[in-house]
C-alpha cells in the first residue's frame, strides 16, 4: 500500500512511514505522513483487514472513525485483499479509504489536497476453496429469488421466498446468506427478511447478471425503423416481451419525458427466428437496432404487463436490462429507479 501511494504522489512529495504505529497506549496497524512540496503535512492511518465483506465493514465504520480520532489522523484507510464495489460505496459514504491487492485505491486529504482514485478488479480473484459460501448470483435460482426480492411483500421467511421464486428452499437460505454478508437484506430476530436495499441488490445482481452476456442474442436490423418493429409487434400473435429502453419508456408517466431517444428495440422471444420473420427483420451487415433475446430463465419474463397491445418486461427486469444493455442505458435505469423510489424507497439510491 505504501508503495502505490507513493508512487501515485507526483515526485516532488514525501511519504514516510511512522516507525512506531502508535499514540499513547494505542496500537495502529500503520501510520504514514505525507508532505507536500509548500510544507503542508498530512497523517493517514491503515486498518488492515484480512477480508472486507460489506456487511462486517458497515458493522465496523464506527470502529473505523474511532481510529481516526485516535490517532489524530487526517484519513483512514481500509486495506484489504479485495475490497468490492458495495464496499467501496459504504467506505465512500462514510468517508474513509481504502486499498486492496487488485489496485482498487481511494485516498481523499483536504490539507494538502490529494485525491486518488485508481480502479483494479470489481470480483475477488482471491477465492479460499475451503469457503463453500454462495459468492455468485450467476444462475437461474439466483436470479429467481432476486427478481423474487425486488418485488415481493415484506417480511419473508427463507420457506416462503423459496415458494414464491419456484426454487429449493437450500437455494434460497444459500442466495439469502450472500445477500445478508453484503449488507443488501435486513434480517429480523425470527430470521424474517425485514428488508431489501432494492437498488443496490440490483447492481449487485448485474454484476452476475448481464442482457448480452447470461442470454442468447441475437443483433437484428429493422430497415423501416423501431415504429414499424412496434406496430407488427403490436399486431402480432407470437410470445414476446420487450424490455430494455421501450420497456422503461412505457413505465414513465405521460408527462415525464425519457432521458434518451429510442435507439434499440430489445425483444424475449423463445422463437427469434420467428418473430424475426413475422416483424420483416434482417441480418444486419454493420449494426443493429433490434435484439432478439432468448431468455435463460423463464423469471425474466415473469410480472409482464400490457401497454397499448405491446407485452412489456416488469419494470425491475427491465432496470436489469437496461444496466447491462448497449447505448445510454445506465442513464434509464437510473431514471426508471428514481420513480420506482417514488413509490418504494427500497428503491432510493
Amino acid at each position: 500500500m505504501e508503495q502505490a501511494i507513493s508512487q501515485a504522489l507526483p515526485r516532488a512529495w514525501g511519504l514516510t512511514i511512522e516507525p512506531e504505529a502508535r499514540r499513547g497506549d494505542l496500537r495502529f496497524d500503520a501510520v504514514f505522513r505525507i508532505d507536500a512540496p509548500d510544507g503542508g503535512r498530512a497523517t493517514v492511518v491503515a486498518e488492515v483487514k484480512s477480508s472486507a465483506e460489506p456487511r462486517a465493514v458497515l458493522a465496523s465504520l464506527g470502529r473505523m472513525r474511532h481510529i481516526r480520532s485516535a490517532a489524530s489522523a487526517d484519513a483512514i484507510v481500509l486495506a484489504a485483499p479485495f475490497v468490492s464495489p458495495l464496499t467501496r460505496d459504504h467506505l465512500a459514504q462514510a468517508g474513509i479509504g481504502w486499498f486492496d491487492r487488485t489496485g482498487n485505491m481511494m485516498l481523499a486529504l483536504d490539507r494538502p489536497s490529494v485525491l486518488i482514485r485508481r480502479y483494479g478488479a470489481d470480483r475477488n480473484p482471491f477465492s479460499n476453496p475451503a469457503d463453500r459460501r454462495l459468492k455468485s448470483l450467476r444462475g437461474p435460482g439466483a436470479a429467481r429469488v432476486v427478481r423474487s426480492l425486488l418485488e415481493i411483500e415484506l417480511p419473508v421467511g427463507v420457506r416462503d421466498l423459496a415458494m414464491r421464486a419456484e426454487v429449493g428452499a437450500a437455494t434460497s437460505a444459500r442466495v439469502v446468506d450472500l445477500l445478508d454478508r453484503e449488507g443488501l437484506v435486513e434480517r429480523s430476530t425470527g430470521k424474517l427478511i425485514a428488508e431489501v436495499r432494492r437498488r443496490p441488490l440490483t447492481y449487485r445482481w448485474t454484476a452476475d447478471y448481464g442482457l448480452t452476456s447470461s442470454n442468447d442474442v441475437e443483433p437484428m436490423m429493422d430497415p423501416r425503423g423501431l415504429d414499424h418493429a412496434l406496430d407488427r409487434l403490436r399486431s402480432g400473435d407470437d410470445q414476446y416481451l420487450v424490455t430494455g429502453s421501450a420497456a422503461a419508456r412505457a413505465c414513465l408517466p405521460a408527462d415525464v419525458l425519457p432521458v434518451a431517444p429510442l435507439t434499440t428495440l430489445v425483444i424475449y422471444a423463445e422463437r427469434p427466428r420467428r418473430i424475426a420473420r413475422d416483424i420483416g427483420l434482417r441480418t444486419p451487415s454493420r449494426g443493429a437496432n433490434v435484439l432478439l433475446v432468448r431468455p435463460f430463465d423463464d423469471v425474466l419474463t415473469k410480472g409482464a404487463f400490457v401497454e397499448g397491445g405491446i407485452r412489456y418486461a416488469a419494470a425491475p427486469q427491465a432496470v436489469a436490462d437496461l444496466l447491462t444493455g448497449p447505448g445510454r442505458s445506465t442513464e434509464e435505469a437510473e431514471q426508471l429507479m428514481d420513480l420506482m423510489a417514488e413509490q418504494d424507497p427500497r428503491w432510493a439510491a
